[in-house]
Parts: C-alpha cells; structure tokens; sequence
C-alpha cells in the first residue's frame, strides 16, 4: 500500500534539474541538559543545542535531485528517558482528516520518523504524527510488507506529541503558513532492540514528510533528510548516520574528563606497622566466622559461624590445613555461641563448654526474669513495662559430650545448662577454664546502651561481671559449686559467683597460657575503648565510670574501689574492642607473650606485654582494616583472626617486607602533584570541583573540594552510602576563613586535607598552610592545634583550629559510611556551577564518562526484553534515571526549603557518621535522610546516656526545645557536646533551626 504511494509521488515531481548540494549523512542528536515541554513550540533552551536537519530533498532523482518545496526545519534532542523530535514545517495548504491511531496517516500532511538501532541488525521503527495529531507507532522487526498489518498492531508505544497549526486544516479559502510537531518517545518503547542508545553509539534513521494540497489526493510530495536511492522510506540501507552525543551544557562548563597522572599522594607518611595479614585457609567459603577453637591434641578446630550478622549459629569441623575447602556441621545450638572451652580433662570427659544468649524456653524461668532484671522497677511508662515483659532471651553456659577421637561428633542430646542469666543486649558468654582449673565466665549489663537496668554495679545480679565457678563439684540441686575463695562470698546479698565486675560489653576473654593472666576486652559507650588484666576482685567502675572517664557519677557504687583500664583507646582509634589472646608461637618472638587485640570497626591490631605489675610494651602491630571479631590461634599456636563478613575470611599475621626505598609521600603541597600552582590555590584541570547539599559544621570555616580519580578508572554509584571509588582516588578538601568575618578580601586557606584510597583501604591526611599561603605542610600523625586572631567588631578574638589527627580523620570516615562522606547519592544530587555554567553533578560525572559502566535495565519489570537477532542492551556509563528521581538532601540554612528536611539534612552530614547501625554511635538513633522520620528512635524517646540534669528530658520533646536532648547536645561544647570531633565552637545558625523545629512538632 505505501510502496505504492511512492511511486505515484515519483509520478508527480517535476523533472527540472538543478545544483543541490547533497546535505550530511551523518547527523547529531545531542543531549538536553535542561527539561523539555512538549507543547508543540519547540522553545525550550534545549532545543537551542540541538542540530538543525533542514535539508530536505528529493534524492531519489540523482542528478535531478532537489530540495522539496515546501521547506522543512527539525531536531532531535535525547536524554536518559526519551528521544525527542521537533519539526516546523512550512506548507501553505494543511490537510489532515485521519484521526485515528495507527490510522493511514500517510494519506495527510505527516511528518515521519524512521530509527534503525544497529546496521547488521534488521529491525528499525516507524513513528508518524500527522496535522491532526494522530499518531502511527510500530516496529518492524525484518521488511516483508506483507506482515505489515501484523507489525501495525503488535506491541504497545508511549509516544507524547503535540501539534500546533498555523492555518487551518481543510479550508480552501485561507493561506496556511504551516504546522510544528513536538514529542517524545521513551526509550522504553525500544527495549525490543535493547532500548536506550550509549553515548557516542550512531544509529541509522530517516526523518520524512508527505505535503499534501487540501483535500488530499495523488498530488502530493515527499521528501526526506537521508540519502535514499529510491522513494521507498523503508530502505534502511540508505539511511543516515545519527550518533548520540552528550555535549557540554554550555560555554565554559568542563567539556571534556582530563585523567589525573600527575599524583604523587601514594603510600603513606610513616613506616608501616610491623605486621599485615594474610589470609589462611584461601578456599574456604564461611558466612560471618565469629571464633575457631582448636581441638587439643588434634589438626582439627571448632569454627562458630552466623548465617547473618544476627542470626544463629552453627558450629562446624575444619582441618587445620591450607587446602580445606569445606566446612562441615558439628553441632547447631540454636543460640548465638559466643565462646567455646574444652575442659582441662577434656581426653577423659570429653566435655565442652558453649557461652551463649538466646531465647528462654523454660516457664519458670520466664517467670524469674522481674526479679533478676528489675526491669519492672525501673520501667516508668506503660510503654517500658511492655518492652520490659518481653525480655526472654538468656545468656549461660551450657555443657556438651564431643567424641574426643576422630570425627571429633558433638552429641547434640548431650546439653546440660550450667549457668544462665536474663540478658538482652550486652550479654558476655566468654569461657575459659583457669590455671585452677575453674570455670570463668563474663556477662555484660544485659542492654544495649547506658548501662538501662543499672546493673554495673548492682552485686545482687549475674550481670556485668566475671564469674568463676566450679564444674567438677557441684553444689546439690546445680551443676556447679562456688569456690571459697571467690572475693565477693562473704557479701551480704552479693552473687558468690562474682570474681570481678564493672563490665559493660565484655567482648572475648582469655588465659595467658604461661601465667594464668586473665585479659578481658571490653566495648566502651561514649568516648574509649578498654581492655583489662584482670584480678581477684576488681571492679572496672561501669555505669560509674566509662574506662578511666566519669559516666554516671550520681550512681551507687559497689562496695569494692574502682580500677582503671589496663589499656585505653580513644574512639578517635577504636571504636568497638575486640580482646584476643596472648601469643607464644614460633613465628613471631618478638610477640611472644604479648597479648594481641583489636578494634572491630578500624582494622587497628595491638600488642600488650605486662608483668602482672605494670605494662612492659604496649604497641600498634597491624592495620587491617578488616572487621575483626576474633583473635585466637591455630593447632600450632600461630595466630588466627576471623573477619567477620558475609563472605568470612580467616587470616594470620606476616611480617611487614623491608622496603628500603626512600619515603615519597608528600610533605608539602606542592609536592602532590594535585596542584597547579599552590600559591592561589589553583588546581590541576584533572580534578574536578563538587559541592554537596548539606555542608559538616566546622567552626564556621568555608570549604571548597575536588576529586581525583586515576587514569580513566570509574567509579560506581553506592547509594545512600559512599560511593565504590578506584584506587589511588584522591579528594581534597581545603578549609578557609576570614581573619575578618564578613570581609571576603581577608580570606586566608588554613588546612587542606587529602582522603585517599591506596590498595582498597581509606587513609586521611591534612596538610596545614603557611602564613603567606604559598605552601601547605603535612601535619603529623596525633595532629595539633593552631590559634588564628579574628578582628571583629568586639575586637580581636582567639580562634583555635584543630589539624585533626590521622585517626580523627578516619573515625568519621567510618566503615559505615563507606569511608566517604561527600560523594553519596543526597549528598551529591546538586548543581554546581562550573566556571559560572550550571550542572546537576550528576549530570556532569555521567557525561564526563566517570559512572561504571552498565546496561541500562529500566525498572518497569513488565516491559519486554530484547528479541532475539536484534541489538542487545548496550552497556554505558548513563545513569538509569534523571538527577530529580535520585535523593537529594538540602541545605540546612536553606530557610525555604522545608523544615524537616533542612534538619534531616543537618542530622546526616553532621551525626549519620556514627548514628547509624554499625557506626559506632552508642546509641539507639538512626539519622540517615534516608532513614524515614518515625523510624530514627528520635521522638519522643527518652535518652539512654546523660539528661544533662532536664526534668522529663526526651531526644526530641514536640513542642519542648527546653527538655530535648538533642539540642542540648548541639548547644554547648563540653562533655556529652556532638559532634564530639572536630568542633569547638557552638552552630549558632543550626542551633536555632533544631529549636525552631522542635518547638513546631506537634506533641
């Protein structure tokens, strides 16, 4: 039917010859950077970058070819979601009558598009829009015009147009001037052939119009924008080229990703530790390895694993050799199984000993839980009181039979419960028998945080402390006795089991083999970390004192003085202490009979040497950056150290090589190879300017950044997290103030940081400048601070900067957060002006080429997925969906932006860091934007540390700035202030914002 047509048009065209300069066979779609309205105008701003195709002609005729008529001017646009089109066509006698879809519009005035996505591929679509606004829209899946009707109707399309007149259709008695045709079509109308084009990837198409006089008929002419040998509008072969560009937004703007060669930041400032790891048994697939206990006398272990960072455990057999590939199931406890000892006649008993917490079964015991608690007492709301009741978890000890020949088999009917106490939070569940041949056992306070049930110091209670007890005669009606010469026996109303106290979250214990040394590592809240020596009646002070800090002063003590650590970290260092053991392998004497231990959350190793009286030499060892949740050795004595992951791995120490070449790192600036010039600050055209939404408060100072990235490596896109980058990733962040707030002429850069990725780990390191600001020097690694003077009105003011140390720097860059604070999906959702031209960042990054590259996969999962034998999804580095349907924080002084997340924004650049699950943060919030108001555990929550002596006090009070919390904390700096890094100077501006919130939430 339409081949027809075409020859009857052939028909109709005169034959006159004349000069017609062929017109381009290759073609332009460029990308729109700003939106585009289908009105039918085609005024939007993008249409200004496009190209214009106005060559329309008649090249069928060869040598008498020649421009149509009737003049024809269009363009092409594209974005992440649509292919645009625009045409203005001149015509002096509109004609449409066929309103109907997928109608014979090619008996009207119609304006037609043909795209072919691969040339080796038969497949091509057809659009057509007619003066009516009726619209055609099929796939041809291979030419054979006898399926035409069959391809007319098969599948649905979703093309948005708009037609505007500048006549009248059908009337004789006017002079029309013309019709405009605007639309889109989404590229999910062409996942039959793999859907979206990458950019720079060139299709084959055909733009064409059929010019009809009113009242239709065989009078009418064709023409088109591609080189067609022949009046047939489906010879694809002729087709012009249409590449997809994504050209710059405007003059000015980057144009083009320059790769950074240039930096010399590799490697680190100080001599590497003394150790790093090595993983041990390389085929062997675990989930979550929590401990491996060696069988004595044996090649074989007991590995405790987790299906999930909170799920239950399995305790499984390996052999201790490099080429297990297996583990294989023991014994399943249905609890989780923190500890395992073997009894010191283990060969004759065959008896084990399982710490663990899980669910109560017992009536009676479900029944004890008021009175071991206490719970019901403190509770204070009906709210509490119901929580209160459903505590039912306990933590104890419970004994198993294991064969103690090979295959090693645990009988599971064996178990005998030893001990147990209600415990909920902070449980213990360590085991290890003694030099005496008694069984010690540590218990934490129960809870999650701020010691709730006060049970530090209560000795009525099993909780927060080390019991030892007696398992090889057992006092009548038990499966244990109380030796005599426990220190508490003679105490009124005090647990007999009780050998020391004052725990909070005691996290592995163990003997030293040669002395009988009893260490315990134990998580602080707050502020440090802790691990102890422990004696015969210590109490470590918890709730009363966090490690050698006051914490609830106002709070009874028991009747025995408090100790302090033995070891003490800041959280700036360790933020969740993992205790381990005490070594006497082969491989390393210089660690002989040190006690080894760990943070979970930094990777850092330690090693301790004490002689009962007093520390002998206490040293970092190692920085692994794994997530350490044990420290123990093999059959051989050489240490082992679970990374607690989903895809668990066990690794041991090595020495450090001997490097000897010279230390390269950077001292000054100028040195980094990031710097054009560093006396006016200017940097290498490699590494590109960003901005986020919500700026970290840091006393008021300006900051300004830039990220570096290697070579043409990618970076990928993580979501509310910091995103995946490549090795050798730099960014950098400068710090400025004005020596004269309010005058920009006094602006001065005091420190410039550097946060770098080397061989898959984060490692941050400031750099302090020079009074003349012609050079920056590293800073060292405990950092310093520094006073400036500031002339203001009152007169000159002290200002003191701190150069944060190279633990600082890292305890916000946490293990939560991706280690990156800035480039997240809220964070980076802005534009920024880039040499004074606007850009979503997003936008920039992915036309730059810097996204991972990836085959575009929409989320409408219905739609369907390319046919076979046509082009396939094309991989790219385009994001699936535009900047505006990705999260995007704001700026909190923002003042018309709306309030709650202005002060959602706030929370998260300047509290998310730690107040996240596994951040750290001590307490029960949740304060990522992403995380929905109502489930922070911020309203009307009532705090678990300190009240700051508030009556009534909550996190957040609705309608009561005055008994919130969380603006107490943000309004003065001291004890208890966040963010508790990094500031010294109160968030006047943002103090105010929280006050105002609060006092707006209803209660």
């Amino acid at each position: 039917m339409k081949q027809s047509l075409f020859i009857l048009a052939l028909a109709a065209v005169p034959s006159f010859a004349q000069n017609f300069p062929p017109p381009p066979t290759a073609i332009e779609c460029r990308f729109a950077h700003t939106p585009v309205v289908i009105d039918g105008k085609g005024d939007d701003a993008a249409w200004k970058q496009a190209q214009t195709i106005d060559s329309f002609y008649l090249p069928w005729l060869k040598e008498k070819a020649r421009a149509s008529k009737t003049a024809t001017k269009a363009k092409l646009l594209w974005d992440r979601e649509y292919l645009y089109f625009f045409a203005d066509m001149e015509d002096a006698d509109l004609f449409a009558d066929i309103k109907e879809h997928d109608g014979q519009l090619w008996d009207n005035d119609v304006f037609e598009l043909f795209f072919k996505p691969a040339e080796d591929k038969p497949g091509y679509y057809e659009f057509q829009v007619n003066a009516a606004g009726a619209v055609l829209d099929m796939f041809v899946p291979k030419r054979d015009f006898k399926l035409f009707k069959k391809y007319l109707v098969d599948g649905d399309f979703h093309v948005a147009s708009q037609v505007i007149l500048h006549g009248t259709l059908g009337d004789d008695k006017d002079k029309d001037k013309g019709w405009s045709v605007e639309g889109k079509i989404p590229w999910t109308d062409f996942m039959r052939t793999g859907g979206r084009p990458a950019p720079n990837e060139t299709w084959k198409f055909a733009l064409c119009r059929y010019d009809y006089p009113n009242g239709g008929g065989r009078k009418f002419e064709l023409s088109t924008c591609a080189p067609l040998k022949a009046a047939d509008f489906h010879a694809t072969e002729d087709y012009a080229a249409l590449k997809f560009v994504q050209q710059p937004p405007g003059k000015g703007a980057l144009e083009k990703r320059v790769p950074m060669t240039t930096s010399k930041v590799i490697g680190s400032p100080e001599p590497p530790p003394p150790f790093q790891i090595q993983r041990v048994y390389p085929n062997l697939a675990m989930k979550f390895p929590l401990s491996v206990h060696p069988i004595p006398g044996a090649d074989q272990m007991l590995a405790v694993c987790t299906e999930s960072s909170s799920g239950l455990c399995t305790i499984y057999h390996m052999k201790d050799s490099a080429d297990i590939v297996k583990l294989e199931p023991a014994l399943t406890p249905n609890n989780t199984t923190y500890g395992i000892a073997f009894h010191p006649r283990w060969r004759e008993n065959g008896y084990i000993y399982l710490g663990n917490n899980g669910p109560v079964r017992d009536a009676k015991k479900l029944e004890e839980k008021k009175a071991e608690t206490k719970v019901e007492k403190k509770a204070e709301t009906k709210e509490e009181k119901k929580a209160a009741v459903k505590v039912e978890k306990r933590t104890g000890v419970v004994r198993y039979t294991m064969q103690t020949k090979a295959p090693y088999a645990i009988d599971p009917d064996s178990a005998v419960e030893i001990i147990s106490w209600v415990s909920d939070g902070h449980n213990g569940g360590a085991v290890v028998f003694g030099h005496d041949g008694m069984l010690y056992i540590t218990s934490g306070d129960g809870t999650s945080d701020s010691d709730t049930w006060e049970s530090g110091q209560d000795m009525t209670r099993l909780l927060a402390k080390l019991l030892r007890i007696d398992v090889d005669h057992p006092a009548k009606g038990k499966q244990y006795s109380v030796p005599k010469d426990n220190p508490f026996v003679n105490l009124k109303d005090a647990r007999p089991e009780t050998w020391a106290l004052g725990f909070r979250n005691p996290w592995r214990m163990c003997i030293d083999d040669k002395t009988g040394h009893i260490w315990v590592g134990n998580n602080g809240q707050d502020v440090t970390e802790q691990a102890y020596l422990v004696n015969k009646g210590d109490n470590f002070g918890w709730s009363v004192t966090e490690g050698s800090l006051p914490f609830y002063l106002e709070r009874a003590k028991a009747p025995a003085p408090i100790v302090k650590p033995t070891v003490e970290h800041h959280h700036s260092e360790a933020r969740s202490l993992t205790g381990g053991c005490v070594y006497y392998g082969a491989k390393h004497p210089e660690l002989v009979g040190h006690y080894l231990y760990a943070d979970y959350s930094t990777g850092y190793m330690w090693a301790v040497k004490h002689d009962g009286t007093k520390i002998l030499s206490h040293k970092k060892i190692a920085d692994t950056k794994l997530s350490i949740s044990y420290i123990g050795v093999d059959t051989k004595g050489e240490i082992v150290i679970a990374d607690y992951q989903r895809e668990g791995t066990f690794h041991t120490l090595v020495p450090t090589p001997r490097d000897d070449r010279p230390n390269t790192f950077p001292r000054k600036l100028s040195d980094s190879g990031l710097f054009q010039s560093v006396k006016g600050h200017v940097m290498q055209s490699s590494l590109v300017p960003y901005s986020v939404n919500s700026v970290l408060w840091s006393d008021g100072a300006q900051k300004e950044r830039w990220l570096g990235i290697p070579g043409d490596k990618k970076l990928k896109m993580g979501g509310n997290r910091g995103w995946n980058l490549p090795d050798e990733t730099v960014i950098v962040k400068s710090f400025s103030i004005e020596t004269e707030p309010g005058n920009p002429a006094s602006k001065r850069w005091i420190e410039t940081r550097f946060l770098t990725k080397q061989k898959g780990e984060w490692f941050g390191y400031s750099y302090e400048w020079n009074d003349d600001q012609s050079e920056g020097h590293l800073v060292g690694d405990a950092g310093r601070d520094r006073d400036f003077t500031l002339q203001t009105k009152a007169g000159a003011q002290k200002f003191t900067w701190r150069y944060p140390s190279r633990s600082e720097c890292m305890a916000c860059h946490s293990r939560a957060a991706n280690f990156v604070l800035g480039i997240t999906e809220g964070q980076l959702n802005k534009v920024h002006h880039y040499n004074g031209v606007p850009e979503n960042q997003f936008a920039m990054f992915e036309r730059l080429g810097y996204f991972e590259d990836a085959a575009w996969i929409p989320e409408v999962k219905t739609l369907p997925r390319p046919l076979g034998g046509q082009r396939g999804l094309a991989k790219s580095h385009l994001l699936p969906k535009t900047p505006d349907k990705y999260v995007s924080m704001v700026d909190p002084a923002d003042k018309s932006a709306d309030l709650t997340l202005r002060v959602r924004s706030y929370l998260h650049s300047n509290c998310a860091q730690c107040h996240v699950e596994a951040g750290g943060g001590n307490s029960a919030m949740e304060l990522a934007f992403h995380t929905p108001l109502e489930k922070m555990r911020l309203i009307n929550v009532r705090p678990l540390h300190d009240t700051f002596g508030i009556k009534e006090a909550l996190l957040v009070a609705p309608g009561h700035p005055e008994r919130s919390i969380l603006l107490q904390r943000i309004n003065h700096r001291g004890k208890g202030t966040m963010p508790p890094l990094a500031t010294r100077l109160v968030d006047v501006q943002a103090v105010e914002l929280i006050r105002e919130w609060i006092a707006k939430l209803k209660e």
